[in-house]
């Protein structure tokens, strides 16, 4: 299905009907959420749109969409206009930019990189975003046991944060260490605009087990954003790499108040509204199960 062909199918009488909702049910259902849920943009369209925030506008219980910087063409001014038009037309927030970096950027290159961030914030500044996934994983992630390593990204990251914080920002590091080296991490850039992205299925599989809960009761409010995935399953119902029966209680205790933005692939966008919104009823289910 292409762009027109979305979305013409999804109007109906100047409103959104999918899987039997409107629209003013659908931003009811939104509102009355106890938990800010979205889905990432680059798992619910195979190919960038700014009809992503129409798909979004027809799954019950998502008010968000983190973006895809660079896949999207985001730095690109017009673009990003056209972005922000459907955010507004849908009422679906911009809530962080993924993708902030190219393919071959990385924190491991902090000339190019500072460059790729400054860029990819621009860009949310005008979408109203308020999180910069930063990534770093495996060998694009600097090594906390060698200062030569991480010495220039903490450099890059304090020279940062002052200008993610006047932009309204902070800086999401979404990266392959463990609990420890987070906090080791953050407490050597130390500035209020540089947090953890945390991905506790991630975490676990880079081979960190017991880390991806771990990180939530350790990290707590240093936590800006967390993706919601189990393993490569579309339903977290299915069983994984996380027990999300210790999960739910300790996110509970830990006093993250930020998003939970859904990265589980789907293969068509009717898979995508039909998977996410039992994801949805399981998390809100488990999370109103915690009290």
């Amino acid at each position: 299905m292409n762009r027109r062909q979305f979305l013409q199918a999804g109007l109906s009488a100047g409103a959104v009907t999918w899987v039997g909702v409107s629209a003013p049910s659908i931003v009811a259902s939104g509102a009355e959420s106890p938990l800010k849920i979205a889905h990432r943009e680059g798992n619910m369209l195979r190919t960038s749109s700014p009809g992503v925030y129409e798909l979004a506008a027809s799954i019950p219980g998502i008010s968000g969409i983190e973006v895809h910087t660079t896949r999207s063409n985001l730095w690109d001014r017009d673009t990003v206009l056209a972005y922000k038009r459907e955010s507004h037309r849908w009422n679906i927030r911009t809530i962080s930019m993924g993708g902030s970096l190219p393919a071959g950027g990385t924190l491991l290159d902090p000339g190019p990189c500072e460059q790729f961030l400054r860029k990819t914030m621009r860009a949310g500044e005008i979408l109203g975003a308020r999180v910069v996934l930063v990534p770093g994983f495996r060998g694009t992630c600097p090594k906390m046991d060698d200062e030569s390593s991480y010495g220039p990204v903490v450099q890059l990251l304090k020279k940062l944060g002052p200008v993610a914080e006047d932009s309204g920002i902070v800086l999401g590091l979404e990266l392959s260490l463990t609990t420890a080296e987070y906090v080791k991490l953050l407490e050597l850039v130390d500035h209020p605009a540089v947090r953890a992205y945390w991905d506790p299925t991630g975490t676990e599989s880079m081979v960190h087990n017991g880390e991806g809960i771990k990180g939530i009761d350790v990290l707590g409010a240093k936590i800006v954003q967390m993706h919601l995935k189990n393993n490569r399953n579309p339903l977290m119902e299915e069983p994984g790499l996380v027990d999300w029966s210790k999960a739910w209680p300790a996110i509970r205790k830990s006093g993250f108040d930020g998003w939970f933005v859904f990265e589980t692939p789907h293969p068509t966008p009717e898979a995508c509204i039909e998977e996410t919104t039992k994801n949805i009823a399981w998390v809100l289910k488990n999370w109103k199960a915690q009290g």
